[in-house]
């Protein structure tokens, strides 16, 4: 257990330190084929290893690329699994290339399926937020409007401080009246994306 935790503790330091560059010690120390199994789990190519190679070869050291292979091949069975491939496709994430031939067919059917999951909420998200800034605009076009008001009736406002007063709240409500126009046509929009997620999702239950 000792063995490892240690293996996991230096990959996770090598992890770490990839941005940023490895240090002579992490280079010297991390058990390569851990380090190929963690790329691999996370659907990173085997080339991955060149940043190791570039980073470690400022210390002198070479990295094992053989224990890297060996281990990026374990890590990548692990990530070409169908289910996973759904749950990387709902993530938005991007597929490089690295399952085996053998593997790909049902990793990409089922990405596939994740990622269109993905394009539909992320529709859905889309408009909700273009929604929720309408709204936000139209609070403080309503506030400034409250504003505008209380300043006409001022004693202490001037005729012409006035008249743009007036010119300032027609061009607001113009801008009101175009938002309240957006967002019920966004509202419209939000029920189809809503009908097309469920219908979806629904699809998608009905196949397993």
């Amino acid at each position: 257990m000792t063995t490892i935790r240690t293996a996991f503790l230096l990959t996770a330091s090598v992890l770490l330190t990839a941005c940023a560059g490895m240090s002579e010690q992490a280079c010297l120390v991390s058990d390569w084929t851990t380090v190929g199994f963690e790329d691999g789990v996370a659907g990173r190519p085997v080339g991955s290893i060149g940043r190791y190679r570039q980073m470690c070869g400022k210390h002198g050291v070479a990295p094992d690329l053989a224990s890297y292979r060996a281990g990026h091949a374990d890590g990548v069975e692990t990530y070409c699994r169908p289910g996973n491939g759904f749950e990387v496709g709902r993530r938005g994430s991007s597929y490089q290339n690295v399952c085996p031939a053998d593997m790909e067919g049902e990793f990409l059917t089922a990405y596939d399926s994740g990622y269109h999951l993905y394009e539909l909420e992320t529709a859905l998200r889309r408009v909700e937020a273009q929604l929720a800034s309408n709204d936000r605009e139209q609070h403080r076009i309503k506030q400034e409007l409250t504003a505008i008001a209380a300043s006409m009736v001022s004693n202490e406002t001037t005729g012409e401080e006035r008249v743009l007063l007036v010119a300032r709240a027609a061009e607001l409500g113009t801008r009101h009246g175009e938002l309240s126009a957006d967002s019920e046509a966004l509202e419209e929009d939000r029920v189809l994306h809503e009908r097309d997620l469920l219908d979806y999702r629904q699809t998608l239950a009905a196949g397993f």
